[in-house]
């Protein structure tokens, strides 16, 4: 089954040897996912969405096989359904979450034959990497295929690569982008890249002793998060990283340097895990979900308001939904939709607003140019507004989340400590897919490096503009306008 009946029966589900289905619940997502399913079910339950796929490394390529097993998740995606259980829980841990969306989220039904179009592209020897026109010669060779033999003929074993498109309405689209990528890393590490040892306990032993790592080298201090749920290895290894995070954050105590470290705190500590990002593993293992925004709010919002303060009109959209109060876990702000300045810009200009927001994320850029650039723009809102500013950075968190691992997030931290503002870290891919190749153990086995983005929202071109110009998604032409509309900058190309 695609979808948990009970509680008891989702348990038994995490700790079985496999999974036959993935996801293996409506909430196997990212809680942001919800939050802004939500929000659009509200504020813009009719519009339309597109969303772009890109495969960043397309020497990595997929078989058949692969691609087969991919579209059987995909139309599974189809038997989703919220349990009652399920309900309860986001009723009593999820309390912003009211009746009316509830309702919305336990009747809805995915629709992937008509919104998800999920195509293999063959690969033709010598193309390291296929231009627009190599891929659309695919696509025909692909299309006369399917009309000749309905693939019943291919080898299993044929490498290409894999496209993707969604579109529909954006109130259930929403939900597609984690468990698609979800999908994808685990077809393609279950069926072409099967040099990596497939053992649980290794890996939760790795997220104990990364758990250990981070508490040991920070006095317990360092506060973190699991965010590795769209680039997981698999189901069954996320599930074994959550069960040696807790392990860890546990067991770390009961150490000398925990026990130590404890004593001289008076038996607390401040960091550990805080939680993750996966709503259905929250649930199943008693830990608080997390999460916000992601860039895709920002874009339509942007899209929709033709980039006249952007950010602000974003957080403004949000707050119609979840009014902001010092302790909302729902107000930390993505900063690099439009670029960090744009976006310290138009932050700084409404003070009041931006002193009901407890937190920024930091997801591109030099991070502690970020973390000083943060604690100066709290410093320029305090001032604007009449407050204490040692008073307002009390309640003030940066949170970073750019591919971090246990070493950079320490380095983060400590730099942190030094500027004198709090720091939380969000870690994914290195908790949820970090492994050596089984062939070789000094060499790394390589994540995936796919995304998946809105692309049009009711027509409209979305745009993203972090501060690294090889990220910027969108349409050149659109991107070309929106950087001089709002920077006064000319995109050659």
């Amino acid at each position: 089954m695609a979808t948990t009946d009970s509680a008891s029966n989702a348990t038994a589900i995490t700790k079985s040897a496999t999974v036959t289905k993935v996801p293996v619940s409506l909430l196997d997502t990212d809680l942001y996912k919800l939050t802004m399913q939500n929000a659009v079910f509200k504020t813009f339950p009719d519009a339309h969405s597109e969303y772009k796929f890109t495969n960043r490394a397309p020497d990595m390529l997929f078989s058949r096989k692969c691609y087969e097993w991919v579209q059987e998740q995909v139309q599974a995606l189809a038997n989703l359904r919220l349990s009652a259980e399920e309900r309860q829980y986001l009723e009593k841990h999820c309390p912003y979450f009211h009746a009316d969306y509830l309702d919305f989220v336990s009747a809805l039904s995915l629709d992937p034959a008509n919104q998800v179009r999920v195509t293999f592209i063959p690969h033709t020897e010598g193309d390291a990497e296929m231009d627009n026109s190599v891929r659309h010669a695919g696509e025909e060779r692909e299309a006369k295929r399917r009309k000749t033999d309905d693939g019943n003929g291919s080898k299993a074993d044929e490498m290409g690569l894999i496209e993707m498109d969604i579109q529909g309405p954006w109130r259930d689209c929403i939900l597609y982008e984690v468990p698609l990528m979800s999908i994808l890393s685990e077809g393609y590490f279950k069926f072409d890249d099967t040099d990596w040892e497939e053992d649980y306990e290794a890996v939760q032993e790795r997220a104990k002793q990364k758990t250990f790592t981070l508490l040991t080298e920070s006095a317990g201090n360092i506060l973190f998060s699991e965010f590795g749920t769209r680039r997981r290895r698999s189901y069954m290894v996320h599930d074994a990283v959550i069960k040696g995070l807790i392990e860890g954050d546990k067991e770390w105590a009961t150490t000398e340097d925990g026990k130590k470290i404890l004593a001289e705190n008076g038996g607390k500590k401040s960091g550990g895990l805080a939680g993750t990002s996966n709503v259905f593993l929250a649930m199943q293992y008693g830990l608080r979900p997390v999460g916000t925004i992601a860039h895709e709010w920002i874009m339509a919002i942007g899209a929709k308001e033709n980039y006249e303060s952007p950010n602000i009109r974003a957080m403004e959209a949000w707050e119609k939904v979840y009014p902001a109060t010092g302790a909302s876990p729902l107000h930390t702000m993505l900063t690099d939709t439009y670029t960090i300045k744009t976006f310290f810009d138009e932050f700084t200009s409404e003070p009041e607003r931006a002193l009901r927001w407890n937190g920024l994320r930091h997801d591109s850029g030099d991070p502690i140019v970020f973390a000083q650039a943060v604690k100066d723009a709290w410093n320029t809102v305090a001032k604007s507004a009449g407050r204490d500013v040692k008073e307002v950075l009390k309640g003030k968190k940066v949170i970073f989340s750019d591919g971090l691992d246990v070493p950079e997030s320490l380095r983060i931290w400590n730099e942190c400590e030094k500027i004198g503002i709090d720091a939380s870290f969000g870690i994914g891919t290195n908790l949820t897919n970090d492994f050596k190749k089984a062939s070789d153990s000094s060499s790394q086995s390589k994540p995936l490096n796919i995304v998946i983005k809105l692309r049009r929202i009711d027509g409209l071109e979305c745009v993203k503009l972090t501060d690294d110009k090889g990220k910027y998604t969108g349409e050149p032409s659109e991107v070309r306008r929106v950087l001089k509309k709002l920077k006064g900058e000319d995109l050659a190309g």
